[in-house]
């Protein structure tokens, strides 16, 4: 278990960034080896909404990276559309699995971001049992 806050946020911040990039990579992939292919233009209009959290997400923006979990939500409905279709291709279920990671990554690290900034931290194991311990010796004491 991950006990450092600032641990979360660099395997959050790491899942988050890869899972976004790999997903563009395979949506643009996905609509180019579609028969019939998908249009560069509707391609590159199909990722404005991502692109537009881009500038939210590189400052670390927990309400852009709230945001961003919304947004795949529409992603994975299209997705999951088009596995049921007769045109489907691999990437689809590679697509589907990348933005449910982006989606997981992305709420946690949003959560967590949320916790750094607002200075309510995770309490390190270590100071969580002298807690406990200075707690429990005065209610003994009493």
């Amino acid at each position: 278990m991950i006990q450092s806050l600032q641990t979360k946020l660099y395997y959050a911040r790491r899942l988050t960034w890869g899972s976004y990039c790999l997903f563009l990579v395979s949506m643009i992939s996905a609509g180019f080896l579609r028969e019939p292919q998908t249009p560069g233009s509707l391609l590159v209009i199909g990722a404005i909404p991502l692109l537009l959290l881009l500038p939210g997400m590189a400052r670390e923006n927990y309400k852009s990276l709230s945001m961003l979990c919304f947004v795949t939500l529409f992603y994975f409905i299209v997705i999951v559309l088009n596995l049921w279709s007769p045109n489907k291709t691999p990437l689809d279920w590679v697509s589907v699995t990348l933005i449910s990671v982006l989606f997981c990554a992305a709420m946690m690290f949003s959560r967590w971001k949320q916790y750094e900034v607002t200075g309510n931290g995770a309490t390190p194991a270590s100071d969580i049992a002298s807690t406990e311990t200075t707690s429990h010796n005065a209610g003994s004491e009493q």
